[in-house]
C-alpha cells in the first residue's frame, strides 16, 4: 500500500506541474500584456497599452499578432513581427511593424 501512495503522489505531482502557469500561454487563455507598436524603429500613436487582457485566439488584434504570443511565458518579452492589412488606418496600412510585448500574467482557461 506504501509503494501504492508513492506512485499516486508522483503521478499527481507531474500532473500539476503540467498546468502550471508558466508552461506557456495558448489559445483560450488570458494574457495581460504591455505592448509598444514600432515602425522604423520610431514608436507609433496608438500602438501602446499597458496591462491589456487579451484572449489569445479571438481576433481581436490584427491577424498575426496572437499568434505569435502562443507559447509566451508569464514575464517574458517577445518581439511581434507583422503587417498591417491594406485597409488598415491609411497611415499604417500595409506597413511592417514591431511590437515589443510584456507578459504581465497568464490566466489559464
Amino acid at each position: 500500500m506504501k509503494k501504492f501512495m508513492s506512485a499516486v503522489a508522483i503521478c499527481g505531482a507531474m500532473f500539476l506541474t503540467a498546468c502550471d502557469s508558466n508552461a506557456g500561454a495558448q489559445n483560450g487563455d488570458t494574457v495581460v500584456i504591455d505592448f509598444a507598436g514600432y515602425m522604423d524603429g520610431v514608436q507609433f500613436e496608438g500602438g501602446t497599452a499597458t496591462n491589456f487582457p487579451l484572449v489569445l485566439g479571438s481576433g481581436q488584434f490584427i491577424p498575426g499578432f496572437e499568434e505569435q504570443l502562443i507559447g509566451v511565458e508569464q514575464g517574458e518579452t517577445r518581439n511581434v513581427n507583422i503587417t498591417f492589412p491594406a485597409d488598415y488606418y491609411p497611415e499604417l496600412a500595409g506597413k511592417d511593424v514591431v511590437f515589443t510585448v510584456t507578459v504581465n500574467e497568464i490566466v489559464k482557461q
